[in-house]
């Protein structure tokens, strides 16, 4: 039994076991230099301390910005002009970040706001980061057909697979993940499941995510079972987002949420985009609200001007340095605007305007 079939039974599903799954496999990734960063940059966190001299230890990097489905309530399904040109990430800028941070880089997000398996070069982005001691983790569709690549995926070292589901019917499944198909999902599943058993395996950690809305809600159990029977380590049902209509109310929603206080990603993640800027977090969408574009000198990039400014934001014993009439894409930003210490400021400042980060639902 392997260390995260164990897990299974000792963790209750959902956030918790995710939590768990993704620190069993990521163990053999960590080396004194990263753990002594992470803890610094930790203690910088707790402390709301502005001016780094950590490194980040999670890296969000978008390998692309299109995609293959039409989901309404995501910016690219729904055709956003982000400011940024479509395209595919140049694997010599994930190479750059590698040599520039990759000894404190634990873990590597290759998604955002497109379908990473869209990228020509993804199998060889995962062996580049698997070979420089990098955990990786890809979220797809899984609507792609043929199994060469998820056969080279599986061979790159690949840690953690998250597939998006809708729904365990084609008819409720469609309804958000609009051109896509259920069947290929489930049966590139199982490739992936078989991939790994022929190898006598336990990577990629395979979790379905299943986002509920009002309308599939009374398909969550089902497609925990589809899940199970397929052999998927993990299935979290999560409260997604969107139109006011779609969403599920509260005390509908299949699994607990933690209170989020503040913007963690602004202490210990550095998130490309496709063109190589940097955003402040994962969900700002728009070029226009990027800090700065990529370069090696990561110091000079999280200290700059705007990153100083939004990690001052959430230090209450920083709130005289802000100027009354700032302008600063965090401004938009829920949790900002859940900040008790910013309560005046922001009702004072005109460009203080609580605004979707994604420009829509």
């Amino acid at each position: 039994m392997t260390a995260i079939t164990k897990a299974k039974h000792l963790i209750p599903a959902g956030l918790i076991h995710r939590a768990a799954a993704l620190a069993l496999t990521s163990v053999p990734y960590i080396t004194p230099t990263k753990l002594l960063n992470l803890v610094r940059c930790e203690a910088e966190k707790l402390r709301r301390i502005a001016r780094l001299r950590s490194f980040p230890y999670v890296a969000i990097i978008d390998v692309t910005n299109t995609c293959n489905l039409r989901c309404p309530y995501c910016p690219t399904g729904a055709r956003r002009d982000s400011g940024r040109k479509k395209g595919m990430i140049e694997p010599e800028t994930i190479k750059q970040l590698i040599d520039g941070v990759g000894k404190y880089i634990i873990s590597a997000n290759l998604f955002n706001w497109g379908e990473p398996l869209l990228h020509p070069q993804i199998a060889a982005i995962v062996r580049m980061l698997h070979e420089a001691r990098i955990f990786t983790v890809i979220s797809t569709n899984l609507n792609i057909a043929g199994s060469n690549l998820l056969n080279r995926l599986c061979g790159a070292g690949l840690d953690y697979l998250v597939v998006s589901v809708s729904g365990a019917s084609q008819e409720v499944y469609q309804q958000y993940h609009r051109q896509g198909r259920l069947d290929l999902a489930i049966k590139n599943t199982r490739l992936i499941v078989e991939n790994r058993r022929g190898k006598n395996g336990r990577r990629p950690v395979i979790e379905w995510k299943y986002l509920v809305f009002r309308h599939n809600l009374h398909e969550v159990e089902a497609a925990r079972n589809m899940a199970k029977d397929i052999g998927v380590d993990i299935f979290r049902a999560v409260r997604a987002g969107g139109a006011d209509e779609s969403e599920i109310k509260d005390g509908q929603a299949s699994e607990r949420k933690l209170r989020v206080r503040f913007c963690h990603q602004l202490w210990h993640a550095i998130v490309l985009n496709v063109d190589a800027g940097i955003a402040p977090c994962c969900f700002m969408f728009y070029k226009k609200d990027d800090f700065n574009n990529f370069s090696q000198d990561i110091f000079a990039i999280r200290n700059s001007e705007r990153g100083l400014t939004a990690r001052n934001l959430f230090n209450p014993s920083n709130i005289n340095s802000l100027p009354p009439d700032l302008q600063h894409p965090c401004l938009k930003c829920g949790l900002v605007h859940e900040q008790p210490h910013l309560h005046d400021y922001l009702k004072s400042n005109p460009n203080a305007r609580r605004e979707h980060r994604t420009g829509g639902a």
